[in-house]
Parts: C-alpha cells; structure tokens; sequence
C-alpha cells in the first residue's frame, strides 16, 4: 500500500534554508537580472523570511536589499516591512577581519512577514557579503 509524501513546505515551526540545504548559501544579483518568474526563490507561501548577511571582509557594498515577486502582479518589486513605506534592506557592519576570524556579532540578521510574496530575491555584490536566507510560517 502506498501513502502520500508531501514535498512542499507546508506549515513550518523550524526555519528552511531556500538555497535547498540547510547551510546554503542564496545568490545576491543585480537589480538588473529580475526579469523571469523564475529568479529568485521559491517561498511556498511562508509567513516569515530569515535572512543572515556576512561580511567577506570587504569595506563597501556591505548592504542587500530584498525583492518580492508576486504572480498575481507578475511583477518583482522592492519588498517593505508590513505598513511600512521603506524597502527592506539588511546592511552589515565592516567587520575588517577575515570571515574565518569573524564571530556572531559581526554578522546581520533579521526575520520579516513576507505574507503573500510568491518569490524572493537579493539584490546586492556578491563580492562583498555572503547570504543564507530561510522562510518558516511561525
């Protein structure tokens, strides 16, 4: 007798990784290369985005901005926090040490409500920040 094996998310308590592992890395692109439905990540309908920013020990472009993709609009645009009118931007400090030599708190992290966004994506340079985001519905 078979049984059913749900492959999507569902409602989850435990954050989970979009890059699809547990400790993988998403990609930071330019603004410029949001033009499919498929760039970006998939949320699945979570409530709660997760996203952790670490410095690559690089004194510039220390901040990513996250964009939102809605199907019903078919469009990407610049995600903002509930009944809020700025965009959600996660900037870390110049932490000036290697990575390997950082601890926690030289690293940003920060949870937002992503309610009703179909697919996220970061925009910042790839160079200078490392991001692992994660999505969870509690």
């Amino acid at each position: 007798m078979s049984y059913l094996k749900h492959n999507s998310w569902g409602r989850t308590r435990s954050p989970k990784n979009l890059a699809g592992s547990q400790t993988g890395e998403v990609a930071v692109v330019a603004v410029t290369a949001l033009d499919a439905v498929t760039d970006g990540y998939a949320t699945e309908n979570q409530r709660f985005l997760h996203v952790l920013v670490i410095d690559k020990n690089v004194g510039t472009g220390l901040t990513v901005n996250v964009y939102g993709y809605s199907h019903a609009f078919g469009e990407w645009f610049p995600l903002t926090q509930l009944n809020k009118t700025s965009a959600i931007s996660v900037t870390v400090a110049d932490s000036a040490t290697a990575e390997a030599s950082q601890d926690a708190s030289d690293r940003a992290h920060v949870i937002f409500e992503i309610a009703g966004v179909d697919r996220v994506a970061f925009v910042g340079t790839t160079a200078d920040v490392r991001v692992l985001a994660a999505s969870s519905t509690f």
